[in-house]
């Protein structure tokens, strides 16, 4: 008998329950957080139609076009704002600051387009 091996689980007088090695609980571990881990993606799944077909009953194809074609203008805001200043080496304050607005605004609605795209993805929102 191979003796130095530690033995772990549960003991019932009378009889031995569930008696493991180390390697043994290790994956019956792995196995009870992988199916943790799963039945969490399936709630959160649900979550998010939920919470994302109630909030935004109006995504559908307009909407997302709409927004593609504002991420688009605002690009081409940015780059013309850019193609611009260019122009000077030094360009006045009010030019840079007016440039930063163009910057952010378009970096908040890619981002916003993003998430939406996300959304549709994952099959949070029921598209029509």
């Amino acid at each position: 008998m191979a003796t130095g091996g530690k033995i772990i689980g549960e003991y019932t007088k009378g009889k031995v329950d569930k008696l493991m090695t180390a390697d043994a609980a290790d994956s019956s571990r792995s196995q009870r957080i992988r199916h943790f881990l799963e039945n969490m993606d399936a709630a959160i799944l649900e979550a998010n139609c939920e919470v994302i077909g109630r909030e935004l009953p109006n995504l559908d194809r307009d909407s997302f076009l709409r927004m593609a074609v504002r991420v688009a203008e605002l690009r081409a805001d940015y780059i013309r704002a850019g193609l611009k200043m260019s122009e000077s080496r030094h360009p006045d304050s009010s030019t840079v600051t007016d440039l930063a607005r163009l910057r952010a605004a378009y970096e908040e609605m890619l981002a916003v387009y993003e998430a939406a795209e996300r959304v549709i993805e994952r099959g949070y929102a029921k598209l029509g």
